[in-house]
């Protein structure tokens, strides 16, 4: 499956949220941490896991669970499993579809849907780019009436014949593991924004004029910008919102746990491939979660 997922909330709420319990620990220590019971597993596996320690990345629990052959199947969100990583996982995603004050939104679909749907050709960061946009124009109507959306994309590696480092050039230093390259030196990171910024506006101006497009690039860039690095940002943030760049500036990788935490829920109960683990929403999931097909959102 293919897609991408996010949270929205106000920064009062997501500060508060942090600061929340949830089975003896707070959400801001488990977004510090691996999946409750997993670190022992991860220290078992050496060196290649050390940098998982210190953040909640819910693949690193998929990974540990497919070594688990008792732990298959079909799991409700309120199930309450045997093995203590699936236990505490699904208290997590729990946690996060119930939330009164965050929504979580994602898009997903198979490679060849998101591909063609979205005309991106094989650079994955442009087809990134334009997922996000497509979701952020969907939600624009609900975020009030002159919302300012700001955007910096996360840490990520790409291949070393992506077409975003074909782009950039091959000799573009910066940090490289196992052969990949941080997109934040390959022009990776650049295309995202633009073609999030592109797909953001070609949505709304699909709205007969209910949402109009700015008519100057000035005013579009106070309405919706990207930032390339967090400095950048927390200092536009600042002259507009200190709260949200105080969160920023203390709180990023927590923010991208629970981004992350979002996307995996999306993963788990929407993928049409065939999984040895899936997790079964209730129906209603509830009004704070929703996560659109790739055909629904081009239809």
């Amino acid at each position: 499956m293919h897609g991408v997922g996010l949270i929205l909330a106000r920064p009062a709420t997501l500060l508060a949220a942090l600061d929340e319990n949830l089975d003896g620990r707070t959400i801001r220590g488990r977004m510090d941490a691996p999946v409750e019971g997993l670190r022992s597993w991860l220290l078992s596996q050496g060196a290649a896991k050390a940098d998982e320690l210190t953040k909640h990345h819910v693949r690193e629990a998929w990974l540990y669970l497919r070594t688990r052959k008792e732990v298959a199947g079909e799991y409700s969100l309120d199930a309450t499993p045997s093995d203590p990583v699936l236990t505490h996982l699904l208290a997590a995603f729990r946690w996060l579809a119930e939330h009164p004050g965050i929504v979580s939104l994602g898009i997903h679909g198979s490679g060849k849907e998101v591909m063609t749907d979205f005309s991106t050709g094989s650079d994955p960061m442009a087809t990134i780019g334009a997922l996000y946009g497509r979701i952020l124009a969907l939600v624009r109507p609900f975020l009030g009436s002159s919302p300012r959306i700001r955007v910096l994309p996360g840490c990520r590696t790409e291949e070393t014949n992506t077409a975003s480092i074909l782009r950039a050039g091959r000799d573009v230093s910066g940090p490289s593991s196992g052969g990949r390259l941080a997109t934040s030196k390959t022009g990776g990171n650049r295309t995202l924004l633009e073609t999030m910024e592109r797909q953001f506006w070609a949505t709304l101006a699909t709205t007969a004029g209910h949402w109009p497009v700015p008519s100057t690039a000035a005013a579009r860039q106070i309405a919706f910008a990207g930032s390339m690095n967090k400095t950048e940002l927390v200092s536009a943030l600042e002259r507009e919102d200190a709260q949200a760049a105080k969160l920023l500036s203390a709180e990023e990788s927590r923010l991208n746990n629970l981004a992350d935490l979002a996307c995996s829920l999306m993963a788990a109960s929407c993928d049409s491939a065939q999984r040895d683990l899936r997790i079964r929403f209730p129906d209603p999931v509830g009004p704070n979660v929703r996560f659109f097909s790739a055909r629904e959102v081009m239809a």
